[in-house]
């Protein structure tokens, strides 16, 4: 018989390597892995990746290295979004992008935080964005990291990981996220299996079976997340997203190029005189794991200087 999530709220539970140890929290229903550290202005990280992805899985992990390097400075928070990481799979099936923008919105108002710092990476950086314009009194301030998936333009991850090995296996993890990657040293052992861990999972398994047996991807999630794509440029087309706005992109992203970041910059910014952009060179997708040291400074002074300015 199945536990209710009463009874799943207080199995143990699992982490990271490389965060501190989390905790469950009830978020619209759904058992949500949540860890933080630190003090002061709270900033929330919302890693990409996709549900049920065969070769590889993401989660709150991928954010270790600005995590721990803002924890002096800031109160830092990463989570595991649905049927990702250790939290719940969607209820009612529901595998939209719509779902996940609509738990990290519940996510912040069951922390009561107040206005935050939001800090998205690929599709992660949709999911920021889309919750600040639509909810801009939970946002203090909002960074998109590499977003493919918000910014204008064709999309090429299928051109450029469209041939793993065998999935799923430590080996397709390994070559997806070098693949992604300008050079393949922050692809670690540990990073590795940090992800397998989570493929691993009972949890990470149904939700793949579930998709599989119901078409999920192509008959739900792609259709929903191009209508919802469309209405979320039009609305930065028109200028609704007003808050401080960071941009940064590595800039041999093969996934998603730099044209298409400069793009999102040039019509973020032609409404919102507080947009900046940051690109670093030799730098794939991940530009918060390959130039680490970079990321914390860049992404650290622009919190500072929306906090100093009191935007």
């Amino acid at each position: 018989m199945s536990k209710t999530l009463a009874e799943r709220l207080t199995l143990p539970v699992p982490g990271y390597s490389e965060l501190p140890g989390g905790s469950w929290l009830d978020v619209a229903g759904l058992r949500t892995w949540h860890t933080e550290a630190g003090t002061g202005s709270p900033v929330v990280f919302v890693y990409g990746g996709n549900f049920g992805g065969a070769g590889s899985a993401s989660g709150a992990y991928a954010w270790a290295p600005a995590f721990n390097g803002l924890s002096d400075r800031f109160r830092v928070i990463a989570y595991d979004k649905p049927a990702q990481g250790y939290t719940d799979k969607p209820l009612q099936r529901d595998y939209t992008m719509r779902g996940v923008v609509d738990h990290l919105i519940a996510f912040l108002e069951n922390l009561d935080l107040g206005p935050v710092h939001l800090v998205g990476h690929s599709r992660g950086g949709y999911v920021a964005a889309r919750t600040t314009l639509l909810r801009q009194d939970l946002v203090r301030s909002v960074t998109l990291v590499n977003s493919g998936t918000l910014s204008p333009g064709v999309g090429t991850n299928e051109v450029v990981l469209g041939a793993p090995p065998v999935a799923p296996s430590r080996e397709s993890v390994r070559w997806i996220y070098e693949h992604y990657m300008y050079d393949a040293a922050p692809v670690t052992d540990e990073f590795v299996e940090q992800s397998w861990n989570i493929i691993s999972t009972d949890t990470y398994q149904d939700a793949v079976a579930e998709i599989r047996e119901h078409n999920l991807i192509a008959g739900l999630f792609l259709p929903e997340l191009a209508k919802d794509k469309l209405e979320t440029l039009t609305w930065l087309a028109q200028g609704r997203l007003q808050r401080p706005t960071q941009i940064v992109w590595g800039r041999d992203d093969q996934t998603a190029l730099l044209s298409r970041g400069l793009q999102l910059f040039a019509e973020v910014s032609r409404f919102e005189r507080r947009t900046s952009l940051g690109v670093v060179d030799k730098c794939g997708h991940f530009p918060y794991r390959e130039h680490p040291a970079w990321f914390v400074d860049l992404l650290g002074s622009f919190l500072t200087e929306v906090e100093r300015r009191d935007y």
